[in-house]
């Protein structure tokens, strides 16, 4: 029965042996390698792990779904806030591929702790508010941002307002198919992990840059942003995978 197990998790080992293929050759072709302090490697390791946690125990549907949902969502507002300059990339010819991947692995890490760890452990709680909390929690996220830029309003346009208003438009129609418990899990675990990630990745390695956050990450970009695009990648994962979103 394990050996049989095993076989139908090959793909997905497979795959999270892919995308670290494809981070470490994109850290060395795009010039992050030197950059890359140890603990950038520490997380990045402990975040692999934990993507061979995800493999072991979900579909090869919803892995699969999982890396396009991400990666798509991620290729954008890497472009969108590079184009808008609110952060660069400090490799060769200021190349992002390898921050997109990351985000890739972040966004795994959010959706294998939060299932398996965070909303279980809020589902014992036993405490189940009416679904229309679910949106308006999403909003007041959603009011975070602009309420949050600071400095970094002169550098966002069109673009970076539609994304967000589309993420937020998709988040509030799927968190009305959610229960509580989940957009809040989802939420709370986007927030813990988006801190370490962004924070290693820029003060503490230097591969990407803050325009005006030399200190710490942007407010607005950890407890509005990353929300937003994680409950996204949740939602649009589950539909491509035809999974339930509970």
């Amino acid at each position: 029965m394990i050996s049989k197990n095993r076989s139908k998790k090959l793909p997905n080992f497979l795959l999270v042996a892919l995308l670290t293929i494809i981070l470490i050759f994109t850290a060395f072709h795009e010039g992050f390698l030197s950059l890359i302090s140890v603990l950038f490697w520490v997380v990045l390791i402990a975040g692999i792990l934990i993507t061979v946690w995800l493999a072991w125990s979900s579909s090869t549907s919803r892995v699969l779904s999982l890396l396009l949902g991400i990666f798509i969502i991620e290729y954008i507002k890497e472009a969108i806030g590079i184009r808008s300059q609110l952060w660069t990339y400090n490799g060769i010819g200021k190349q992002f591929n390898f921050g997109v991947w990351a985000w890739v692995l972040g966004g795994l890490v959010v959706y294998t702790l939060a299932t398996k760890v965070t909303i279980p452990l809020i589902k014992k709680l036993h405490w189940s508010p009416p679904k229309w909390l679910n949106p308006v929690i999403l909003i007041i996220l959603a009011a975070l941002i602009p309420l949050t830029l600071g400095a970094y309003w002169s550098g966002t346009g069109c673009l970076f307002w539609a994304f967000y208003i589309l993420l937020t438009l998709v988040c509030i129609y799927a968190s009305l198919k959610m229960d509580f418990s989940v957009v809040i899990g989802i939420v709370i675990t986007a927030w813990i992990i988006s801190n370490p990630s962004e924070y290693v990745g820029s003060i503490n390695s230097g591969v990407w840059t803050f325009t005006h956050n030399p200190h710490y990450p942007p407010f607005f970009l950890l407890f509005g942003c990353w929300p937003l695009e994680t409950l996204t990648q949740y939602f649009l994962s589950a539909f491509l995978a035809n999974e339930s979103l509970d």
